[in-house]
């Protein structure tokens, strides 16, 4: 059983080339796969799946479905460190290429195991770090499904740790931060494990202090790891508070304005009211002096229509005693004349005269 290493993964960090047209003349003799292109069978590789499968490439599609997706430099595609051919991880699962007892991979192409987490270790070692925080909690989440059901000690502990760093990555902790804890956690259970030590005889007090030296100096590492944590995070606290004193002293000075202005306000309304009851009063007042002088002008145009009445019968009256006055006089001067004539026929004209004329004076 090998353990997989780095080397596989550039296979699947092929630049982008320009779709192949598909000519019947070349069908089958390049990858289809449009970041790939490569010519079939790729690296003239002569085991039988690319021998007898029209169209295979053994460096960018699985051994078992013969797809090809563009969730490359994950988790999700296994390599074998001996052929180099490639296998989904969910097809692996499914068919039961990998054993979750001895957490080893099998791949199909050339029945060679793989340690399952030494892969998993070398993608997160050269892959992780090009991962963003949604890539890198959907890496963790995968990781998670595959080695849950599993009952190796390691496993159970990486499931774990995944778990643990995602509800970390969801707080607040950095990318890179998540990155070297869980290549640390890595190292960790290689130091932990029982297989470093199989077939070996007493170890000599040289190695075991380079041992201990060295499991101190991880100690350390991951203590200031930890402790940049811890000053990221009180830093990142510390500013909280400072922005929300901030935020209260602003809020202070808002409510005091605030304030300052419903007593500008209340002044102002208050004045406002003064201000109307005042006219209130004046309109009252205006309203009982226009009653009045209303009353004033009936009682003057009773008073102006009794004397206009009054001076029309004194005109009358006088007009009528003028007349009378006027016909008592001219009267007298008609007597001073018949006294003066002595002609009777002269004195009875005269009379009559005289009676014709004293007639329509009595009548008025």
């Amino acid at each position: 059983m090998g353990t997989s290493s780095g080397s596989n993964l550039p296979h699947q960090m092929l630049p982008p080339r320009q779709q192949l047209r598909t000519d019947p003349h070349i069908f089958h003799k390049r990858c289809i796969n449009t970041s790939c292109q490569n010519q079939l069978p790729a690296d003239d590789c002569p085991c039988e799946i690319c021998a007898n499968r029209k169209g295979f490439c053994n460096l960018c599609m699985c051994v078992i479905c013969s797809k090809f997706d563009f969730e490359v430099n994950t988790c999700r595609w296994i390599g074998c460190d001996v052929c180099s051919h490639w296998t989904r991880t969910d097809c692996a699962v499914r068919e039961g290429e990998i054993s979750m007892g001895e957490m080893v991979f099998k791949c199909r192409a050339c029945n060679h195991t793989s340690d399952l987490l030494g892969w998993v270790k070398d993608v997160f070692h050269h892959c992780a770090p090009n991962w963003d925080r949604e890539g890198l909690i959907k890496e963790f989440e995968f990781v998670s499904r595959i080695f849950r059901g599993g009952e190796d000690t390691r496993g159970k502990k990486l499931v774990c740790k995944c778990e643990e760093l995602i509800n970390k990555i969801k707080g607040g902790l950095a990318e890179a931060t998540a990155v070297k804890l869980i290549l640390m956690f890595f190292q960790e259970i290689e130091l932990d494990s029982p297989k470093g030590l199989e077939n070996e005889g007493m170890i000599a007090p040289h190695d075991a202090c380079n041992r201990i030296a060295e499991v101190v100096k991880e100690t350390l590492r991951k203590m200031e790891v930890v402790g940049e944590e811890k000053t990221r995070m009180y830093k990142k606290a510390l500013l909280g508070l400072e922005e929300c004193e901030r935020e209260m002293e602003e809020k202070a000075k808002e409510v005091a304005e605030l304030k300052l202005e419903m007593e500008n306000k209340k002044q102002q309304i208050e004045e406002v009211e003064r201000i109307v009851r005042l006219k209130e009063a004046e309109a009252e007042m205006f309203q009982l002096k226009a009653n009045e002088a209303r009353l004033e002008a009936e009682r003057l145009e009773r008073i102006v229509k009794a004397k206009k009445e009054r001076t029309e019968e004194e005109y009358v009256s006088n007009y009528l005693k003028q007349r009378l006055s006027e016909a008592e006089a001219e009267k007298e001067y008609i007597f001073e004349k018949m006294k003066e004539q002595e002609s009777g026929g002269e004195a009875l004209k005269i009379r009559e005269m005289l009676h014709g004329y004293s007639a329509p004076l009595h009548q008025e």
